[in-house]
């Protein structure tokens, strides 16, 4: 049940359509529904197979880069192939996405460039390779999880699925620690992206200069608050399976 709700939601964010009741039936049952399109099914098969890879790095102490690469393999769709959308690899192009201005125009913001990534995306495993258990509290560990979760996204290592490798990486720590996973409720999207466009804009541009890749601030604690607010999904989850049980 976690990990239909999990794909569910993290795809939906996304923007693949598919409902929550289709993909249990794709997931469950391993068959296609008529009207649904190749790519989404194959988005709903693929996360829900990156869920089993983050179940299996539980019984490590270390992350690696071919882990993530791997994550990143899962997710995004076999129909993508293309020398500029390398998969389970690092961006080549540049990318970023359009924000709307104080005065109504949308504006670029580009992220991190393609030859800043390596750089940038080794301060990020100095503090997130280790995934040995901590015996964190329950707050403790949903700041782990944000400050992983923001500093993948700020960094934005790949040329898609961005989101969804950040969120399943994350939640690496909720489990490690004797957590459910955080599942973000796609009908609080707009939410959250609000809340991460208003940290990215808040803090430095990220290079190769960069001697952190995040910063602890007033943004920083509204992420961290939705986060822990977002943990009562998966409670609901688990209470659903317990009074089938009975």
């Amino acid at each position: 049940e976690i990990k239909i709700r999990w794909t569910y939601t993290s795809n939906a964010i996304e923007g693949n359509t598919v409902s929550l009741g289709d993909t249990s039936f794709i997931i469950e049952q391993g068959l296609t529904v008529s009207g649904i399109t190749l790519r989404e099914h194959e988005e709903v098969v693929g996360h829900a197979r990156a869920i089993d890879i983050i179940y299996e790095l539980l019984n490590k102490d270390i992350l690696l880069e071919t882990d993530m690469f791997n994550l990143h393999k899962a997710v995004q769709t076999t129909l993508n192939i293309d020398i500029e959308c390398p998969l389970g690899d690092y961006k080549v192009v540049e990318n970023g996405r359009y924000i709307r201005g104080e005065s109504g125009k949308k504006e670029f913001h580009p992220y991190p460039h393609p030859n800043d990534i390596k750089y940038l995306i080794n301060i990020w495993f100095d503090e997130f390779k280790d995934i040995s258990k901590q015996n964190l509290t329950f707050e403790e560990t949903v700041r782990k999880y944000t400050r992983c979760h923001i500093g993948f996204t700020s960094i934005h290592p790949f040329f898609d699925g961005n989101g969804r490798v950040s969120r399943l990486l994350s939640n690496i720590y909720m489990l490690k620690n004797g957590f459910l996973p955080i599942i973000i409720d796609n009908k609080k999207r707009d939410k959250y992206i609000e809340l991460l466009i208003k940290y990215n804009l808040s803090i430095n541009e990220l290079d190769n200069k960069s001697s952190t890749i995040m910063e602890e601030n007033e943004y920083f604690d509204e992420l961290y608050e939705f986060f822990k607010s977002q943990y009562q999904n998966s409670k609901e989850v688990l209470d659903e399976v317990k009074s089938k049980l009975r």
